[in-house]
């Protein structure tokens, strides 16, 4: 059954019925009685290949030939032809753990995994309304009356079935407009090219002119390309730049995560995909159990007072988690001595806290930052790099 892509009962209502869709041949006990009595179906060597491939059946499977004589599978498939149809699969790349795919679907290289939610979901539901009417035919309706109950189209349900017999479930996705969506000129060498390059430099404004002119320097040696033409503008481009952004864009267009690393980093991508895990003040009972302190770049630019020279202030700042209230300074750069300063700012205005969650930086980790801490007493507890969520609190500050 199995190996016709039907079900046992569908195979044995077809004989009940006398069908000439399967040639089939019932065998009696010569003796009488129910034990012995057979049900036989004629089926090609090549179907009880592709079956065995598919893993349908096993070697062990007996199998009756012309003469009615029993043969075992393993007696009909040598290991040469094992050989030959593991070399014509490799060959072909056919894929037997799915029906062959038509030449629609092979050009539109569907993959089930990669289709958004809204065409899984119809394809699921064909599946399921072919095998609740091939339910109702097992149970010895007939097909117009089934699909009246049902309120299924005959020509639809005929239509879906052959596909589906065809080409498994990826048969059933609707394929209108999909030839168009992320078609793009690049072979396939080109986009791999293009996502390396792009996963490279990405991150601030990535110069796609530069890596249009990369790719047709590379195809002068990949597919003898007239380069030089190209460069002297003798020569018409490949592709065009728009191209080039389109399918770069249509690519991350389902990768927001992926995108967000290359082009912001990962701190970004923790702090706008991670999801949220409970509040931090609940880990503590009273003010100054635990501090978080932190410095980071200002998005400005101030003068000195004397030089008059423009500088990139450093914004540090430190946190009471329980309170949430906060002291902040404006420095020059961050270092031992500025965040010895903060702390003593702080300890002025909320008192002396008991453990201090910080950056794992060389400025935190410092011998004059860390002699100070073990002096009061206080417990510093670093955070592992790139992990600002253990920090949350005082790295909201920074926007």
């Amino acid at each position: 059954a199995q190996a016709f892509n039907v079900s046992t009962g569908a195979l044995r209502l077809a004989a009940s019925r006398n069908s000439n869709k399967y040639e089939w041949l019932k065998v009696d006990n010569e003796k009488g009685g129910r034990g012995g009595k057979k049900l036989l179906f004629k089926i090609s060597k090549d179907k009880l290949l592709t079956a065995f491939n598919q893993e349908l059946i096993s070697k062990n499977t007996l199998i009756y030939d012309e003469k009615m004589q029993k043969v075992k599978l393993s007696e009909i498939i040598t290991t040469d032809n094992l050989k030959t149809i593991n070399n014509s699969l490799k060959t072909s790349n056919l894929n037997l753990a799915e029906p062959k795919m038509n030449n629609d679907l092979a050009v539109l290289n569907l993959k089930f995994e990669n289709l958004s939610d809204e065409l899984k979901e119809d394809a699921k539901s064909k599946v399921k309304l072919l095998k609740q009417v091939e339910k109702y035919i097992e149970g010895g309706l007939s097909i117009a009356r089934t699909l009246k109950i049902e309120k299924i189209n005959r020509r639809f349900y005929e239509r879906i079935r052959k596909a589906y017999k065809e080409n498994g479930i990826l048969g059933l996705i609707d394929t209108r407009g999909l030839h168009r969506k992320d078609k793009t000129k690049l072979s396939a060498w080109m986009q791999e090219y293009a996502l390396r390059e792009y996963r490279t430099f990405g991150a601030g404004g990535f110069n796609f002119t530069e890596l249009w002119w990369q790719i047709h320097k590379e195809a002068a040696t990949k597919e003898n390309y007239d380069f030089i033409g190209f460069d002297l503008g003798k020569v018409k481009p490949l592709f065009s730049v728009k191209t080039l952004q389109n399918f770069i864009k249509n690519y991350y267009k389902d990768k927001p995560l992926e995108h967000c690393i290359i082009t912001q980093g990962l701190d970004r991508a923790k702090s706008k995909f991670l999801p949220a895990q409970g509040n931090q003040r609940e880990l503590y009972d009273m003010k100054n159990m635990c501090w978080q302190i932190d410095s980071s770049p200002a998005d400005f630019i101030v003068r000195d007072d004397e030089t008059l020279e423009p500088f990139r202030p450093h914004i540090l700042s430190v946190v009471d988690v329980f309170s949430g209230m906060g002291v902040a300074t404006l420095v020059g750069k961050s270092n031992s001595l500025s965040l010895t300063r903060l702390l003593w700012k702080a300890i002025d205005k909320f008192g002396k806290p008991d453990m201090i969650k910080g950056d794992n930086g060389k400025d935190y980790l410092s011998k004059d930052f860390q002699s100070l801490l073990d002096g009061l007493n206080i417990t510093y507890d670093a955070a592992i790099a790139y992990a600002g969520e253990q920090k949350a609190l005082v790295e909201r500050r920074f926007g």
